[in-house]
């Protein structure tokens, strides 16, 4: 861990108040630096003001002594009785609008938008706006997904912000409008009665070079590595763009250490330069350089991630709810309610979905059990960071057990978009869907069971409390299954893509948790008939069928698992681990670490697939899934099957066609909902557990590869974890703001590409903020640990 952020961490208390931002090392500084070629004026003082509509007002600000510029002054109020959901509909009566209309401008001559931005809202912590932009030329935008022509800008307040959106990829031949929309966003505990913005200078801009949106080839002039790191004895390799034969990798003092040849590849994906310095093994700081590009600084050593723990542990520590965060928000949503069965629960806990404020109980049961598991993993070795992730743990459980009703239901989600004001009974409360749902009750037995096996030895009474919770939930979630089958899942919920082999892999999974606290013949039994209910839905090897391994939906393997921008693939290897881990002289073992050994070199087989920065591809496709009208509804959220089926077959035939109709994608077959980091994490994350229990070395490294990924080896050469390395980006977390640790949903894909696509502009869901990335990314280092 560098000393600089070591003494960050120590001043926040070891996280008890958020780190720092530096935002000086983030991609919008570097964009602030760009030489301005040319420029085309929207508005300034003296120019034609735009239409306002909405809510509040708008009147222009003369140039005085005070005010350098003449400006255009936006005020409304803050308070908000209406839900972000009926956007359509009812978005006049929260949203305050600038409006710029155009004749239809080609706008192709420039890359960017510039304006300056003050905003003056008294007691808001973060403060954001959006922009939005329509072409009506060969491309329509916004999509039919709202997901191009718009952009978040999260702002400092009572500060002079540069805002700066660059566009290098957008559609822009027909412009016919720009607006700018500021939104009341509620009232947390110390929000004023009215927001205001001063809005001056908005121009089109040209710079010379934006930034790359798409596409596998290395950022121009640039070097594509681990910004957090290489482990010592782990394979080190980087991506380049410079053209040079050679490259070197520098100590600290800047001294040529290790003199490399570039090994330059092409394959059907384009060309690349690969630098391979695995020789370098002596833990210290290092740079590499290529050309004339050269890397910051970077570590090689045991523990590069460690520093990057404690930044996701602040992300997650900054997006509790119900508890108050110095900065960011208060004690927030404890009017958020749920009601059954003639009780009103106030669900103000755990920890916010996303950017969005939203809350899903099965979430913060899943980053708890990730947290929780690697405390597990560091109990031994660090005992400072095992406390931190049990008090954070302790927080996620304490939510899990509390959304029970003791009958089978649960709070299960709420969508929120707003703060709220505390008090129960007016117009802005918000109330939480309810559910019985044998998915949900037999996944947080797991979890709770796994928090007893954590918590034995420190809390046994609070372990004992959430085993015995565990074969509650198990066997209301038994029943339910037994009574229903799969249930269609719950709209807007993280279970929406559950198949059978999921709830088998839970079920087995959660039984033998319990059993690995406690010996249980009842859930013994469960657990060895849930897992040959999962072995059922594995691929072993049909002929026809080039690959083994994977698992489908169910055992008539009709339909092999996909997901979209959620991922759980992991838990197919998870749940047969336990069963061996439970159950070690079972004669059924060896079919368990068959399968175990089975999805190992399935993932081993797609590595080889892969391209040089290591994402795992999302796996093996058939196109004969494009007539499962069924499957297709439960994965891909509110998408029309008849319109899209076929690009359903764009889609898979953009990828790497195996024969027969079956394809491997680097990315999923997505539509409105598109993000990448939860599925390559939790592919990751079955490989880790593999790599761990079978102690295979390549497993490990191809884990590992994941979490490069992640900081910075990748074709756009920036970080997505925030505060981390540089080049990190703005996200969308317009609610909380900024956080060090954020982690986005992840890289995407254009239309029916199958290349990575991370546009500059800043929009949900791809680069909205999320928690689940987070717990996956935890989950991978605690079967890494302590080499990460």
């Amino acid at each position: 861990m560098r000393e600089e952020f070591r003494r960050e961490l120590i001043h926040t208390g070891y996280i008890h108040s958020p780190l720092p931002l530096h935002r000086e090392r983030g991609l919008e500084a570097e964009m602030k630096e760009k030489k301005v070629l040319k420029e085309k004026v929207i508005w300034r003082e003296g120019c034609k003001p735009p239409a306002f509509s909405g809510i509040g007002n708008m009147e222009e600000i003369k140039k005085t002594g005070e005010n350098k510029t003449g400006a255009l002054r936006v005020k409304g109020p803050t308070i908000r009785n209406e839900m972000p959901y009926e956007d359509g509909a009812t978005a006049h009566l929260f949203r305050s609008n600038l409006t710029f209309a155009f004749p239809g401008e080609n706008w192709e001559g420039y890359n960017r938008l510039s304006f300056w931005v003050k905003p003056d809202s008294m007691g808001s912590h973060s403060v954001h706006l959006r922009v939005h932009m329509k072409n009506e030329g060969r491309i329509s935008i916004p999509d039919s997904y709202m997901r191009e022509g718009q952009h978040l800008v999260n702002l400092v307040n009572h500060q002079l912000n540069q805002v700066i959106w660059e566009f290098a990829s957008l559609p822009r031949d027909c412009v016919t409008q720009m607006s700018i929309s500021m939104d009341a966003d509620g009232q947390d505990t110390s929000t004023g009665e009215e927001f205001q913005f001063d809005f001056s200078d908005i121009t089109l801009q040209q710079v010379k070079k934006a930034e790359k949106e798409k596409g596998w080839s290395c950022e121009e002039n640039r070097i594509s590595y681990s910004m957090s790191g290489y482990h010592c004895n782990g394979k080190k390799t980087a991506v380049a763009n410079t053209g040079s034969d050679t490259f070197s990798v520098l100590n600290e003092g800047g001294e040529e250490v290790y003199l490399g040849k570039t090994v330059k590849i092409r394959d059907r994906r384009g060309d690349f330069e690969i630098l391979d310095f695995s020789e370098v093994t002596k833990p210290g700081l290092y740079q590499l350089k290529s050309g004339d590009a050269l890397t910051q600084p970077f570590e090689i050593g045991e523990k590069v991630m460690e520093g990057v723990i404690w930044k996701v542990i602040n992300f997650i520590f900054c997006e509790r709810c119900g508890y108050p965060i110095l900065g960011k928000h208060g004690k927030c949503h404890t009017d958020v309610v749920a009601k059954h069965n003639g009780l009103l629960l106030s669900l103000g806990g755990g920890w916010h979905d996303a950017g969005d404020m939203s809350q899903q109980m099965l979430q913060t049961a899943e980053v708890t059990q990730e947290i929780l598991e690697l405390a597990g993993s560091v109990k031994d070795d660090d005992v400072l960071l095992y406390h931190r992730l049990i008090e954070e743990g302790i927080w996620g459980l304490e939510y899990t057990l509390k959304s029970r009703f003791g009958d089978g239901y649960r709070a299960s989600s709420v969508g929120l978009g707003l703060w709220t004001d505390g008090f129960i009974g007016n117009k802005d409360d918000v109330e939480a869907r309810v559910h019985n749902q044998a998915f949900q009750n037999f996944f947080c037995a797991g979890v709770q069971a796994q928090a007893g096996l954590v918590l034995k030895e420190s809390d046994p009474d609070l372990a004992w409390k959430c085993v015995e919770t565990a074969k509650e939930d198990f066997r209301f979630a038994k029943q339910r299954f037994e009574e229903k089958g799969m249930e269609y899942p719950i709209m807007w919920e993280h279970t929406l893509n559950s198949g059978l082999s999921q709830y088998y892999a839970a079920a087995a999974w959660a039984a033998a948790s319990i059993c690995q606290y406690e010996y249980n013949e009842e859930f013994a039994a469960a657990a060895k008939s849930f897992g040959n209910r999962l072995l059922a839905c594995q691929e072993t090897g049909t002929k026809g069928v080039p690959m083994k391994g994977f698992f489908y939906r169910e055992e008539s393997h009709k339909t092999i698992v996909h997901f979209t921008h959620q991922g759980r693939e992991h838990a197919f290897v998870q749940a047969l681990e336990a069963l061996c881990r439970a159950f070690p002289d079972s004669s059924q073992k060896a079919e368990w670490e068959k399968g175990m050994r089975l999805y190992g070199e399935y993932i081993k087989e797609l590595f080889h697939m892969a391209t040089p920065y290591g994402m795992l591809p999302a796996g093996i496709y058939s196109v004969r899934e494009a007539e499962d009208e069924e499957t297709f509804k439960l994965l891909h959220l509110l998408v029309d099957y008849e319109t899209e089926k076929e690009n359903y077959r764009a889609q898979l035939k953009a990828g790497i066609d195996l024969g027969d109709g079956y394809y491997v994608r680097m990315f999923p077959v997505w539509f409105s909902f598109r993000g990448n980091a939860a599925i390559q994490l939790s592919m990751g994350k079955g490989a880790a557990i593999a790599g761990r229990y079978f102690e295979d070395g390549e497993l490990k490294e191809i884990a590992r590869e994941q979490l490069y990924w992640m900081s910075g080896k990748n074709p756009f050469c920036q970080s997505l974890i925030y505060g981390e390395g540089s080049r990190y980006a703005q996200q969308d977390a317009n609610y909380p703001g900024e956080m060090t640790g954020e982690m986005p949903v992840g890289v995407e894909t254009l239309e029916n590409e199958d290349e990575p696509y991370w546009p500059s502009g800043n929009n949900a869901t791809y680069k909205e903020v999320w928690l689940t990335p987070a717990g996956r990314w935890l989950s991978v280092v605690a079967d890494l640990y302590p080499c990460i």
